[in-house]
């Protein structure tokens, strides 16, 4: 089965192989897979490592959330107008760590994918970016700022 997922701007096409590898657009890799905590995995592609996150249904790779479809892919849609509804966002943070800079200010209008604020954990910067275009609401955290993961970090309120 393949998935298109977009990290970073590009889209790659990821197939899963008979033996283990993984076929990435044309490239194909031997990774391994190491469980570090119930939603936290570190995964080593040749001389390579990165951290890839389950929380709450999506994938986060690297601190940044990836999006993946898998067809069929069906958005929800309000049955009332057909008009997609956006919902609000509480953006957690994907693993605990350390906040190091915040780079919104509550009240603040920002775009999807907007990055929002940076957390250093295991000594890496995690770039936290925005789900959604929006209002920043509420900031529940401030710089040194010590987090576990799933904590609350930023509200955002949806804009259409």
């Amino acid at each position: 089965m393949q998935k298109r997922v977009k990290f970073r701007g590009r889209n790659y096409i990821i197939t899963p192989l008979d033996d283990g590898k993984l076929k990435v657009d044309e490239h194909i890799y031997s990774p391994s897979v190491v469980q570090e905590t119930e939603k936290l995995y570190r995964v080593y592609f040749e001389d390579c490592q990165f951290n890839l996150e389950l929380i709450d249904g999506k994938l986060f790779l690297e601190g940044e959330e990836i999006d993946i479809e898998i067809k069929p892919y069906l958005k929800s849609v309000d049955s009332r107008n057909g008009i997609q509804q956006v919902k609000d966002a509480i953006v957690k943070a994907p693993i605990p760590g350390k906040i190091i800079q915040i780079l919104v200010n509550e009240k603040e209008f920002i775009e999807k994918d907007q990055l929002l604020l940076i957390l250093e954990s295991m000594k890496m910067k995690n770039r936290i970016l925005s789900p959604l275009k929006g209002r920043v609401t509420q900031i529940y955290v401030e710089v040194e700022d010590n987090v576990g993961q799933n904590q609350k970090l930023i509200k955002i309120e949806a804009q259409n």
